[in-house]
């Protein structure tokens, strides 16, 4: 219960087990849990999908769930997305100036682009989703994209050379993590969607496969803003994949 709590502390901004100290061994086990936590907030958006959908119009609704998502995750993972668009861009191949661009609060211009593209992506799946696919999907996409965190962070190196919030995450996850972490969201795709489930969780593994290798590219490993930003793009790729159901 405690791993949940802590995987809830670092993916969310609700207050479940802030203020306590945690070992960076246990951070890293918390990672176990991260399906399970994207699933929660699934299905908490879900609930919030069912009531305002007796309110307001569709279109108003699925703007409504953009946003509730990024709310109560903090936008972590979407900054992770303008950083790292930024770096991208803006590094142009070059391993110090990018890890420089990234760590800069301010956004840049792509990174403006990357979000505002996220964000109409997402609110376009949603108000194209119908009945069962759409209640699959808005608990499917933040679990799945929570798995793919693990499946970025697992056996990578950690880019920076200074420590991060990511870094105990990435340097202290085991198999062992990393294998409940697979199950839990294997199963949670397999409860969701059913045999179909598979799609969306070969779209996640793929995405993230693919990250780990192009960031261990450029950078030589990864960090917490490619992760999260990893994580954002699987998530939309989810929502659209649910749409060729």
């Amino acid at each position: 219960m405690s791993d949940f709590l802590t995987a809830s502390r670092f993916l969310t901004v609700l207050p479940l087990g802030r203020g306590r100290v945690v070992e960076p061994e246990r951070m890293a086990s918390s990672m176990a849990y991260f399906p399970l936590v994207g699933a929660w907030l699934g299905v908490m958006l879900w609930f919030c999908d069912y009531g305002l959908g007796r309110v307001f119009p569709h279109q108003v609704v699925s703007a409504l769930l953009v946003g509730i998502l990024a709310i109560v995750t903090g936008g972590l993972h979407i900054d992770g997305l303008a950083d790292t668009i930024d770096g991208i861009f803006g590094g142009r191949g070059d391993k110090a100036r990018t890890l420089e661009i990234m760590k800069d609060s301010r956004i840049g211009a792509m990174g403006v682009v990357a979000v505002v593209l996220l964000l109409l992506v997402k609110f376009a799946a949603f108000d194209s989703l119908q009945g069962t696919a759409r209640a699959q999907a808005i608990i499917a996409a933040p679990a799945l994209a929570r798995w793919s965190q693990v499946a970025v962070a697992f056996r990578s190196e950690y880019a920076r050379k200074e420590g991060s919030l990511a870094r105990p995450f990435v340097e202290h996850l085991t198999p062992l993590y990393f294998i409940v972490a697979l199950l839990g969201a294997a199963l949670i795709a397999y409860l969701v969607a059913g045999l179909w489930g598979i799609v969306p969780f070969a779209v996640s593994a793929a995405i993230a496969l693919a990250a780990r290798g192009y960031f261990k590219r450029l950078i030589g490993g990864v960090t917490g803003d490619t992760i999260g930003a990893a994580s954002e793009l699987c998530e939309a790729a989810i929502l659209l994949a649910f749409l060729l159901r």
